[in-house]
């Protein structure tokens, strides 16, 4: 094979005495294949050497969406201050590092917006908050420090807090499936309840996950559990109460999105799950 042949060419000119590419005999990763050869293709380059680098490609591995339940229960298991930063990062698909360059100036804490800039070729994207997920972020700003330009932690802050909650989540459920969902798949999480609740719309997933491509929101997609049974709530307001345009704002702020309007009433519902927990409504 021409890659195993760069492979133990590239070995045999960095280091005189190795004498076998892989003495485990254990399949090499295309990832540290690829650096061999880009590392190989800066030393032809170097010394003139021709050399028709070869092109490895990545097969992207399945990505893992917690359930609701498993969410509520890390989340749960953490203290306040990162609940609520736990809680902002499910709701509006933010990156670590996403949240922690969101300056003060672009959180509106009257109206519950956030403004977030996006990293990793992500879009930028302005979220408005859920009612109690936006009280919870004013508390939580009335204890930031006022000189502190960025009031979010940074990543590696953030990925220990999650890591300790998980464990504990893990030992208080006897639930050895809460150890294995790291931070960055809340992100995945809030991208799988935005595309249930709002009318399995790829297009607005795209645009609700930031993706610049279709493609990437559609890799995301097919790993949503579209089987598993949903349970709603749903309520009835009545148009034309001196209550109904507060009441149509309270449930949209929660989370209910409409469904439908007959005899003088319209429908809201949301899925059972998330009006019975806290981190979404």
């Amino acid at each position: 094979m021409a890659t195993a042949r760069y492979i133990l060419n590239l070995k045999r000119q960095l280091n005189p005495h190795y004498k076998h590419a892989n003495p485990s005999n254990k399949p090499l990763s295309k990832r540290y294949i690829k650096n061999l050869i880009d590392t190989y293709a800066v030393f032809c380059n170097t010394n003139q050497i021709p050399f028709d680098k070869p092109k490895i490609r990545f097969e992207q591995t399945p990505q893992i969406i917690p359930t609701t339940e498993q969410v509520t229960k890390i989340i749960g298991a953490s203290t306040s201050k990162y609940s609520t930063i736990f809680i902002i990062m499910a709701e509006t698909a933010t990156e670590p590092e996403e949240l922690r360059q969101t300056p003060k100036n672009q959180i509106d804490l009257t109206q519950g917006i956030i403004t977030i800039n996006g990293t990793k070729g992500h879009n930028n994207g302005l979220y408005r908050l859920k009612t109690k997920t936006a009280d919870l972020l004013r508390n939580y700003m009335t204890k930031a420090t006022t000189q502190t330009t960025y009031p979010f932690p940074k990543p590696k802050a953030l990925g220990e807090a999650w890591r300790r909650a998980r464990t504990e989540a893990t030992a208080k459920f006897s639930e050895p499936d809460l150890a294995k969902i790291p931070l960055k798949n809340l992100r995945n999480y809030a991208g799988a309840i935005f595309y249930k609740t709002h009318g399995k719309d790829p297009i607005s997933t795209m645009r609700f996950m930031r993706h610049k491509r279709m493609e990437t929101t559609m890799f995301y997609l097919r790993n949503i559990n579209l089987d598993e049974p949903e349970e709603y709530i749903t309520i009835a307001i009545q148009l034309g109460t001196p209550t109904t345009q507060k009441q149509i704002i309270e449930y949209s702020n929660a989370g209910y999105t409409f469904l439908a309007e007959a005899d003088g009433y319209q429908y809201y519902r949301i899925l059972k799950t998330l009006a019975q927990n806290g981190t979404n409504t």
